[in-house]
This record gives structure tokens, C-alpha cells and sequence, in this order.
């Protein structure tokens, strides 16, 4: 995961070289902006998630600042299978950073959309709203005050 750096206030912007030019440390720190965080794949472990037969469950999470990140799920149950979450008991426990503050995230798929689970700050887990056999991919997505 490449993290976005700080600007270098200690570096001349411009140097005198046959002209103005942008400093190496600014132009290095301009190209990070524009290219941002590449991500980070982990995959999240669900604790109470109802399932039919074992999904496949990504995730990728971006730390867009030095404190606010993005993460996203992504549930995909086996053909003809389904999954279900109860809201406040199904949590995911391994998310790769540590909350400074609760978050909140919403679950978009192709028969739901706009439920809202949250981040606990206390416990670091992430827990989605419900959701009853659900036979299609779903993903949860959330920002959160993390480091």
C-alpha cells in the first residue's frame, strides 16, 4: 500500500536549473496525489455469518488521508446458495487498521442497497446491517477514522 506523503514544506518549490523548474520533492509528492493509494487486499473474517454453502468474501481497503480510510467487502455466495447477517451479531474482526473513531457503511447489491451498518471504534469490528438469503453478490462499503 503506498501511503500518501506529506508535502515537502522544507524543499524549494522551484529550482533554478536553466529555467523555474519544480523541485524533485515536490514533483514526487504531486505525482502521489494524483496516482493516491493504490489499496490493499485482505480478506475479512465474518463471525456469524449465516450461509448455505462457504462464500467467497474479498477486501480492499484505501487509506485516502493520514486518518480516513475506505474499505470494501465483497460477499459472493456459491451458485445457488445464499447468505444472511444479523445486524449487531454478524461482524467482521480482522480489519488491517486501527479505528480512531466509529464509521458507518452501507451494503449495495443487486436486490439491496442503503442499508447501514457501522464501525465500532471500541472492538475494531466492522458490523453490517441484516440481510435474509441474499443469492447475489453484495458489498459493503464504509469510511472510518483509522490509522
Amino acid at each position: 500500500m503506498t501511503k500518501l506523503s506529506a508535502p515537502p514544506i522544507t524543499q524549494p518549490i522551484l529550482e533554478d536549473l536553466e529555467g523555474q523548474l519544480p523541485s524533485l520533492p515536490w514533483i514526487l509528492f504531486f505525482n502521489n496525489i494524483y496516482t493516491g493509494d493504490q489499496g490493499q487486499n485482505w480478506t475479512p473474517n465474518f463471525v456469524n455469518l449465516t450461509q448455505t454453502a462457504p462464500p467467497t468474501i474479498t477486501g480492499k481497503f484505501y487509506q485516502l488521508s493520514s486518518k480516513i480510510a475506505y474499505y470494501s467487502v465483497t460477499i459472493t455466495p456459491t451458485p445457488g446458495q445464499s447468505t444472511s447477517s444479523t445486524a449487531g451479531t454478524t461482524y467482521i474482526d480482522n480489519f488491517p487498521l486501527k479505528a480512531q473513531a466509529s464509521g458507518a457503511n452501507m451494503i449495495v447489491s443487486g436486490l439491496l442497497g442503503g442499508n447501514v451498518g457501522q464501525f465500532d471504534v471500541d472492538t475494531n469490528r466492522i458490523y453490517p446491517a441484516g440481510w435474509s438469503a441474499v443469492t447475489v453478490p453484495l458489498t459493503i462499503v464504509g469510511l472510518v477514522e483509522a490509522v
